[in-house]
């Protein structure tokens, strides 16, 4: 683990704490490749979170584009039996997500995703993954 992502790893347990009823925090690339993520949260199980918070972004982009200003997708959430997701973009080509229990404020779990990503955005931005070797 390099220092960056330690750093990230801290971040990601300090908003675990600054919010309650807050379950597992993701980082992902706008691609679905998970970034970072808390401990609560196995390797499988982020990247199952992180290929369904892109497809959910990816749909909110779609809809701004049909029936908005077209000028990107902003937060979106899930709600379900039992909890919720909520995701955000957090810098160039990332996305911040955090699921919930049922009983999170969810007001402020928003706040404090956006207070997050405000803090940090530099280090939650995904380059662009490039071709792979002998790929034209």
């Amino acid at each position: 683990m390099n220092t960056d992502e330690h750093r990230l790893d801290w971040l990601l347990a300090g908003l675990v704490d600054r919010a309650p009823g807050i379950r597992h925090v993701l980082v992902l690339s706008r691609d679905g490749l998970r970034i970072c993520h808390t401990p609560g949260l196995d390797d499988d199980r982020a990247d199952q979170l992180a290929a369904i918070a892109a497809g959910i972004q990816s749909l909110s982009l779609t809809a701004s584009h049909e029936f908005g200003d077209a000028v990107g997708a902003g937060q979106s959430m899930v709600e379900f039996s039992g909890g919720v997701l909520l995701i955000v973009p957090a810098g160039e080509g990332a996305h911040l997500a955090v699921l919930a229990g049922e009983d999170a404020d969810v007001g402020l779990v928003g706040h404090s995703m956006n207070e997050l990503v405000e803090q940090i955005g530099g280090y939650l931005t995904a380059a662009p993954r490039s071709a792979g070797h002998g790929t034209p």
